[in-house]
């Protein structure tokens, strides 16, 4: 009988043994992995986008420049307070602007739904520009709302000065994990989600002229698992982008800020995300 249970402890301990050393194995294989990224962004973060659990994280409160990721923020609000069938007469005001357009001219009638695929496709300031004062007619009125919805998603750390993302003079900030935590409220917008994922978009307007809007997001157009995303760049922020990636039923998002190779990066990390989502749930 004490041969029994002295065979019956033997196994116990044997099992503990190798479960030790499992545990062992994974924490060695998640941390060599971990460094296979190697990630050259300034900060980043892997978001699960159903619990918002972080995957990955680097640098993920450090309040930096978002560049054109500002439009992520400019279209929610506008799908927010908008009818996206309501038109929008273009004003000198509106097209005022540098760096990347849609090329929109005074006197352009043209819809709140037309305006948002410029904006996140073409990455269009004009388009920007125009949802903006279409708000009160006053620019001002629109970023503190945008504000005031940022601060309700809970992007503590940021502050916008403007409605495109040009760099300004001080108010101008995001981490990484405000701007993932504020995709992953946008994704739960149906009309979002679908302006977000096109990869191609063409529409006339009543002066009968046409638009045709490709999305600058080159993974949206190229890999299958991507549902959404934006990019952004400008000389002090450098690259910018955010991406959203769906493997069955997991989403993930990613979000790099000043980074180099950030298309062959955001796949890396949601691989990653991915792997992890699936040991956690096992």
């Amino acid at each position: 009988m004490k041969k029994r249970y002295l065979f019956f402890y033997l196994i116990i301990i044997l099992l503990l043994m190798i479960s030790v050393s499992t545990i062992k194995q994974e924490k060695e294989v998640l941390a060599s992995n971990e460094a296979a990224i190697n990630p050259s962004a300034k900060a980043c973060i892997v978001l699960d986008c159903y619990n918002n659990e972080i995957l990955f994280e680097k640098n993920i409160h450090k309040k930096m420049l978002p560049a054109s990721l500002t439009k992520v923020l400019t279209a929610y609000v506008s799908i927010l307070y908008y009818d996206l069938n309501d038109y929008v007469v273009i004003t000198h005001d509106m097209i005022n602007v540098e760096g990347s357009k849609i090329y929109l001219e005074v006197g352009d009638i043209i819809s709140v739904k037309d305006l948002l695929y410029g904006l996140m496709l073409c990455s269009g300031n004009d388009a920007a520009l125009a949802l903006a004062y279409h708000y009160s007619g006053c620019l001002d009125d629109f970023i503190i709302l945008m504000n005031n919805v940022a601060k309700n998603i809970g992007m503590v750390n940021s502050s916008f000065e403007n409605p495109h993302g040009l760099d300004g003079i001080s108010n101008n900030y995001t981490t990484a994990y405000d701007l993932a935590l504020l995709f992953s409220t946008c994704l739960k917008n149906n009309k979002f989600r679908e302006i977000t994922g096109t990869r191609n978009y063409n529409t006339k307007i009543y002066s009968d002229k046409s638009f045709y809007f490709t999305n600058k997001h080159r993974l949206i157009k190229s890999l299958d698992t991507t549902t959404g995303g934006k990019t952004g760049y400008t000389k002090k922020a450098g690259r910018t982008l955010i991406t959203s990636f769906k493997d069955y039923f997991n989403e993930v998002i990613v979000v790099t800020l000043d980074a180099y190779d950030d298309w062959n990066l955001h796949k890396k990390l949601s691989e990653y995300g991915f792997s992890q989502i699936k040991r956690r749930d096992l």
